[in-house]
């Protein structure tokens, strides 16, 4: 099977890499609720700085196996993660036609749920990510700048320039993104709303696929959470209620 992009690491490698991302995140999740972390950070006066710690370890954990074993072996080079610059109102243009389909497809599915009474697992409203934070001005800065900004990039260097690139090599482009999508999925540990983050997943795989770059995906990232956020922001300062949107 011919090579759909040039990446450095051999589909073993990427097993590899993958394997101890889930390792440590197992570890520090499993070592985190065995301490009771959770608790004694929620009921903190450092709340804000204790969650944006933890998202820092996370996304650590996440790029820190992948950039020092490519730094090791192969040299870290931006070509290598698929940062190829395709112009910044192309990606725009993209992530916006994505996130309209991912729009379009969504409320497909929700009339259909509606009109048919039919309840489908793990389709429903994502997890309220915000309330960690709190809702004073600090903690939704602070929010919105790993949310919005931070976390849509490491995220798309991992699954994007680095998972969906390599199993696309072995795997085919159809197989491929099925698969990083449905690693991207379970990665997120939000059940009840599995399947709209795995269709999410496959469009912004198929951003990347047809454009050889990951920056639409980063851009429909931002997108995507960006308006979430700005939802959630409206509605824990109650500027508009739940009724208003439904």
């Amino acid at each position: 099977m011919s090579r759909i992009f040039q990446v450095p690491w051999k589909f073993r490698e990427t097993i590899w890499i993958l394997g101890a991302v889930v390792a440590l995140l197992g570890v520090t999740l499993g070592g985190a609720h065995l301490l009771g972390i959770g608790e004694y950070v929620t009921e903190s006066r450092y709340t804000v700085g204790y969650i944006s710690l933890l998202f820092l370890l996370q996304g650590i954990i996440l790029l820190g196996p992948l950039l020092g074993y490519t730094e090791w072996k192969y040299g870290l080079k931006l070509k290598y993660f698929g940062l190829k610059n395709i112009g910044v109102l192309r990606s725009i243009y993209s992530a916006i036609g994505g996130y309209a389909l991912f729009l379009g497809i969504t409320l497909i599915i929700s009339i259909f749920i509606l009109y048919t009474g039919l309840k489908i697992p793990g389709f429903q409203v994502q997890e309220d990510v915000l309330a960690v934070f709190g809702k004073d001005t600090l903690g939704l800065v602070v929010a919105g700048i790993i949310v919005v900004g931070i976390a849509p990039i490491f995220e798309e260097i991992f699954f994007r320039g680095f998972l969906l690139r390599n199993f696309a090599n072995r795997m085919g482009m159809f197989w491929g993104s099925v698969m990083s999508a449905g690693v991207f999925a379970l990665f997120h540990m939000q059940w009840q709303s599995i399947i709209p983050i795995f269709i999410l997943g496959l469009i912004i795989n198929s951003l990347v696929i047809r454009h050889k770059s990951i920056m639409p995906a980063i851009f429909f990232h931002v997108l995507n959470n960006g308006i979430a956020f700005t939802i959630e922001v409206l509605l824990i300062t109650e500027v508009i209620s739940l009724e208003q949107i439904v």
